[in-house]
């Protein structure tokens, strides 16, 4: 009777376990892993491995991608590649601890942007361009006394060029020229615009039909499009007129020269410079007697950063011959032309392209 008890007890004993929820036992059954992804344990850690069939071409940068637009930049991660190699997800940030990242797809993604998620990012110049820095970074938890594991540091930046020369071609409806400027991955864009308006309020932009006249005052802007307009300033360092689509002609009439005003041709104001997003100058119309009856505008511009106190031009001589060297050649569009019309021959209408 007491084997019988004992033989009853024991089955139900292992009746009762064979009940128990195997997921309780499961460390994978908590973890999600994408579709190039699988559960399994590494270092004594259980996370996502990455698939044989994965890309591990990049494996030495855990396959690091980043786009940059204005002062703000976007980067991410392989998850399984950084697993792998011993950095969790979960203990990665950026220079700011707080500033951790968002696993989607498979990858760890970090943000960081200049208004509430600065993050720690750094601002640099290095002569020709404006950098953000910053990294990616974590170190393994320790255990015990001692630890020989290797901490991550993975450093990223976005760039923007400090300098570049544009030429603007007239357009009409509305009459403005733009250079969408693309740079090397890993670097930021920008646009640079050049638009002429009827009046010194810079409120009515030419639009359709255009008449100047000769000795007519024409109202020129120049403005940047893309950066933060807290840190940086656009700066005309020079504006020209040629009498063909070429800013490299041989035959050419400067209206800003180094910054300021060009001492030879009295009608040129310079309006504004260097001191925010948008440059401004006047000029009255004139011809190249030469051979031509059309006019093209060109400008080489740079960016300046604000916190050097340098951005404003002082038009002397000094100053123009250091500022002088800082120009650096980019893309260029042209804006024009503007032909004199067959009805008055003090009247110029712009040619339809």
């Amino acid at each position: 009777m007491v084997n019988l008890a004992m033989f009853v007890s024991k089955e139900l004993c292992l009746f009762l376990i064979l009940l128990l929820p195997l997921g309780d036992t499961d460390p994978c059954s908590e973890i999600s892993c994408s579709e190039d992804e699988h559960c399994g344990e590494k270092h004594g850690v259980y996370g996502c491995l990455c698939n044989t069939n994965h890309n591990g071409s990049h494996s030495d940068s855990f396959d690091f991608s980043e786009s940059c637009e204005s002062s703000s930049g976007f980067m991410s991660v392989s998850r399984c590649q950084l697993f792998e190699a011993g950095f969790p997800a979960d203990i990665l940030h950026l220079n700011d601890p707080s500033c951790r990242g968002t696993v989607r797809n498979g990858r760890v993604e970090f943000q960081f942007d200049n208004d509430e998620h600065i993050c720690g990012t750094k601002l640099v110049a290095n002569g020709t361009h404006f950098v953000y820095d910053n990294c990616i970074q974590g170190t393994p938890r320790l255990e015990g006394v001692i630890s020989r594991e290797k901490a991550l540091k993975l450093s990223f930046s976005c760039a923007y060029p400090q300098a570049q020369a544009l030429s603007m071609n007239m357009e009409i409806n509305p009459l403005e020229s733009i250079v969408h400027k693309s740079l090397p991955a890993g670097e930021g864009r920008y646009r640079v615009r050049m638009i002429p308006y009827q009046d010194d309020e810079f409120t009515q932009p030419f639009n359709g039909s255009v008449d100047a006249e000769l000795d007519q005052e024409m109202h020129v802007e120049v403005r940047v499009e893309g950066v933060d307009s807290r840190q940086f300033a656009l700066v005309m360092d020079t504006c020209w007129a040629t009498p063909v689509n070429d800013p490299d002609s041989s035959l050419r009439w400067d209206l800003i020269a180094h910054e300021c005003p060009n001492p030879a041709d009295e009608t040129v104001d310079l309006l504004q410079n260097g001191v925010s997003m948008s440059s401004r100058f006047s000029f009255r119309m004139f011809v190249f007697n030469a051979n031509s009856s059309r006019l093209y505008l060109h400008c080489a511009v740079h960016l300046c950063l604000l916190s050097s106190n340098h951005c404003t031009p002082s038009c002397n001589s000094e100053r123009r011959e250091r500022r002088s060297l800082e120009l650096q050649d980019s893309t260029s569009i042209s804006m024009g032309p503007l032909m004199l019309s067959g009805r008055k021959t003090d009247q110029w209408v712009p040619e339809k392209v």
